[in-house]
């Protein structure tokens, strides 16, 4: 068997193998794994299914599950499935756990992910409309449209909030708040749901004064996500002579499709790692969506003029004094600004789990790392969700799961 070269995973409990060369038929291999590992049933990579001295077909590669003669048959289900969760979590066997691009999520996508987290679409005009009493400054737009592309002109345009900003009474500088430039940071606040890893960030924020990069993000009191609409990139090519011949016309920034589903999962995202409950700004310059999130409401305030926006941001920012402390904690805040802050904590990309899984239970002696394994799973299952591959999921939801011998 000199054409296969075979290595085992530190669990013990699956083997990998390359065919160099053509390989013998299935009793010889099938004679090979078991004396080198004793006697048992290899299965066929991502199946149930087992070769046999029959197999007709030949040894691709892959990843194999080899479950020792011993096991019986409800310890050979949950090795398998206590398999899965570990190949979840390395992110070696299922595309699902691709990591997904918060700018390639889609609104119906984002409407999915709320619904399976008991959160509520609020829209916040109709219940809630933000009027600006005079007087009251006035707030300029952003030309969007003099840059090439979003990135661009994203440091200009974060200087226009802050001077927005300033007008209505916030201060920035020592003891203040300082404008923070995010958008070369594309993964600050990563998140898991229901197998699927998001990744991404934000373009900038509001954030107390004398922080770095990695921690103003989880400081944010406001946060910006900048979108050219169509209408300004139609504007930048007829200024630069690049317009296509009968082109569409365009329109303004609107509060959908890809937009709305980047700043749902942004939103998510940030509230999954921030100490305090952030006001979002989807806005172009011109027009401005506004979200965040209370209690199980994703709330909005969508279509907005500058003046709104402004005028809502700098409410925020001076509702509370020790917004600007830069060290702020999650439970020094009231409660009700806690909840939803707790409640996306599960969406954290945490992997403590496989780190105690890698250090603990290959050092242990074979007959015991199943064992082990599950106790280990059970045990960070009890004490915060964690995502679990389907199959395994039955194990930790009742009463009645299997014990390991």
């Amino acid at each position: 068997m000199a054409a296969i070269t075979v290595k085992r995973d530190r669990t013990g409990d699956i083997i990998t193998f390359d065919t160099v060369a053509e390989v013998g038929n299935a009793a010889e291999f099938i004679s090979y794994i078991n004396q080198a590992w004793g006697e048992g049933v290899l299965l066929k990579p991502s199946s149930t299914s087992a070769f046999t001295a029959q197999t007709p077909e030949p040894f691709p590669h892959g990843i194999y599950t080899f479950l020792p003669k011993s096991d019986t048959q409800n310890d050979a289900a949950l090795r398998l499935e206590v398999t899965e969760l570990l190949k979840a979590l390395k992110n070696q066997s299922s595309k699902a756990m691709v990591p997904q691009a918060f700018s390639r999520v889609g609104s119906t996508q984002a409407t999915g992910v709320l619904a399976s987290l008991e959160i509520v679409e609020t829209v916040r005009n109709v219940i809630d409309p933000i009027v600006v009493n005079e007087p009251a400054p006035a707030s300029r737009d952003f030309d969007f449209s003099e840059y090439v592309n979003e990135n661009a002109g994203t440091l200009d345009l974060l200087k226009h909030h802050q001077e927005a900003l300033i007008k209505f009474g916030v201060k920035f500088g020592r003891g203040a708040f300082t404008m923070y430039d995010l958008h070369d940071y594309q993964n600050l606040s990563p998140i898991v749901h229901d197998g699927q890893e998001y990744q991404g960030g934000l373009d900038g924020g509001v954030a107390p004064h004398g922080l770095s990069i990695a921690s103003a993000a989880n400081q944010l009191r406001v946060a910006y996500e900048h979108k050219q609409s169509s209408a300004q990139k139609q504007r930048y090519r007829e200024h630069h002579g690049d317009m296509a011949q009968g082109q569409k016309t365009a329109g303004p920034l609107t509060f959908s499709g890809s937009r709305k589903g980047q700043s749902v999962i942004a939103t998510l995202g940030a509230y999954a790692y921030n100490a305090w409950p952030l006001l979002l700004d989807l806005t172009d310059g011109e027009v401005h969506h506004l979200i965040m999130i209370r209690d199980d409401e994703l709330i909005y305030w969508d279509s907005l003029i500058s003046q709104q926006a402004y005028a809502k941001q700098s409410e925020v920012l001076l509702s509370c004094a020790t917004l600007v402390n830069r060290k702020l904690k999650m439970t020094s805040i009231p409660d009700d600004l806690q909840r939803p802050l707790k409640k996306l904590r599960a969406l954290r990309v945490d992997s403590g789990l496989l780190e105690q899984l890698n250090g603990i239970v290959p050092d242990l002696p074979c007959e015991e790392r199943l064992a082990a394994s599950y106790e280990l799973i059970s045990t960070w299952a009890d004490l915060q969700p964690i995502i679990l591959p389907s199959p395994l999921q039955k194990f930790f939801k009742d009463d009645s799961a299997p014990c390991a011998h």
